[in-house]
């Protein structure tokens, strides 16, 4: 018998970049799952002001807070392109993890911050647990927010983002405006 609720979770996100809202969903996801895999989505996008960060850099930020903790052998980090077919995009998740990771069972939970999130997978995985993102104790973040106060030069962006990770945004950003 495991200590665990689920036996693996899934959950896709654009991480646009990997905010406090993103690592509550996966800390909760660490403590009820044995497995977890993270889809990074829409890595086909980057320099955009919707996607500004590329794949890896979305991966790294993820690693830079997880990896030390010994929840991390039980984490997967991925990347799936978009598809034109909404209708069909929680069954070619599943199936792309079947047939990419063999190895892996059967995701048996979605994670999701919204109802909207977890409508793709709730006719192909069994169980869907919606995390609050209203939270009176927790502050109501976005990527799209995130992203203008950093756009906007509202350091406030910093309370966002998990200190590890905010060299990074830095580098990009002022990169992007061509301050390095």
């Amino acid at each position: 018998m495991s200590d665990f609720k689920y036996k693996h979770g899934l959950v896709v996100m654009r991480a646009q970049p990997f905010h406090i809202g993103h690592q509550k969903l996966v800390d909760r996801m660490l403590t009820e799952c044995e497995r977890v895999t993270v889809i990074l989505g829409s890595i086909q996008e980057q320099g955009t002001d919707r996607n500004p960060l590329n794949y890896t850099t979305r991966k790294k930020m993820i690693q830079n807070i997880y990896r030390d903790k010994l929840e991390y052998e039980r984490l997967k980090i991925i990347g799936l392109f978009d598809i034109n077919n909404p209708a069909e995009w929680g069954k070619f998740v599943l199936d792309f993890i079947k047939e990419s990771f063999p190895d892996l069972p059967t995701p048996d939970v979605y994670y999701a911050g919204s109802s909207y999130d977890a409508h793709w997978f709730k006719a192909c995985v069994p169980h869907i647990e919606l995390v609050d993102r209203t939270d009176q104790n927790f502050p109501f973040v976005s990527g799209t927010m995130v992203r203008d106060m950093i756009r906007y030069g509202d350091i406030r962006w910093k309370n966002f983002i998990n200190p590890t990770n905010h060299h990074i945004i830095e580098e990009h950003f002022n990169k992007k405006k061509g301050i390095i």
